[in-house]
């Protein structure tokens, strides 16, 4: 599978995965990355980040690459910065779920995320961890009508992790549930994105859009928003620290967590499977 590097494509989810806990990456992934770019082989992310949380981790490795953002809503080219392809909620149903999940659970804070700006309804301590987090902000609207309309590419609901399923249950029975994807991307974190969006489609356009359709996939990610494109990989790993139900579909399971260089760890086992090159 890996025996010419030049067509190997890794795809990577960030948080949990190639960051630590403190949101860095790591020396030793950031040398294994280059190193897999230095052997002819592409390293990309694909995160439920938007671009404003994304850019400052690749500038400083040179990875001026196209990247999966919103857990699949959007290629984006760090080269060109452009969005390449994406997709978007239909906006007034997804203002009116919006509204109704905000009336149900007052505390949680509503993330909506465009193109060119965050916006937050209901700011809360979760929300601003996630700034932390995300080394970003947003602009904090009174009410939801404050929010700009057009290209909404998710709504993330920031909340205490003990009311993630009680919220994730009630939006699944919402009226227009349907006509979105709604996925828990986080212990404290439930996002609605477009209609079948997940990382794994993202990548299959980007390979499309980019001409890798020869390409090796190894996709790596943690969380229940990595599943499909674990899936849809030619290669799925994930770290020790990864849910049960993502380890259940990997080829790899790291010895390593994403606290001690896990991404470096695969792409170290991909060099020892190539008969071309010493380890």
């Amino acid at each position: 599978m890996f025996e010419d590097l030049s067509r190997v494509v890794f795809f990577s989810d960030m948080d949990g995965t190639l960051l630590d806990r403190s949101k860095k990456i790591s020396r030793k992934n950031a040398d294994a990355i280059m190193r897999l770019r230095e052997a002819g082989g592409m390293f990309t992310a694909a995160t439920g980040r938007v671009i404003q949380a994304t850019r400052h981790y690749f500038e400083p490795l040179g990875l001026f690459c196209p990247v999966i953002l919103c857990n699949g809503g959007m290629i984006y080219d760090c080269g060109d910065n452009e969005v390449k392809w994406s997709q978007y909620l239909p906006e007034e149903k997804a203002r009116d779920m919006t509204a109704r999940l905000l009336e149900k659970f007052p505390g949680v804070c509503a993330e909506i995320c465009r193109p060119n700006g965050i916006y937050d309804v209901h700011i809360n301590d979760t929300e601003r961890r996630h700034w932390q987090i995300g080394r970003f902000t947003a602009d904090i609207c009174e009410t939801l009508e404050d929010v700009p309309h057009g290209e909404w590419c998710k709504v993330l609901f920031a909340m205490p992790h003990e009311l993630v399923a009680l919220f994730a249950d009630f939006a699944a029975e919402l009226e227009f549930a349907d006509s979105v994807t709604f996925v828990t991307s986080s212990f404290t974190y439930h996002e609605m994105l477009p209609k079948d969006c997940t990382k794994g489609k993202a990548m299959k356009k980007l390979k499309e859009i980019y001409g890798y359709k020869d390409a090796v996939t190894v996709a790596m990610g943690d969380f229940d928003n990595d599943l499909e494109m674990l899936k849809a990989a030619d290669f799925a790993a994930c770290p020790s620290n990864a849910a049960d139900c993502v380890k259940a579909v990997c080829d790899m399971v790291c010895a390593a967590d994403c606290d001690h260089d896990a991404a470096a760890e695969v792409i170290e086992y991909i060099f020892k499977q190539n008969k071309n090159l010493i380890s």
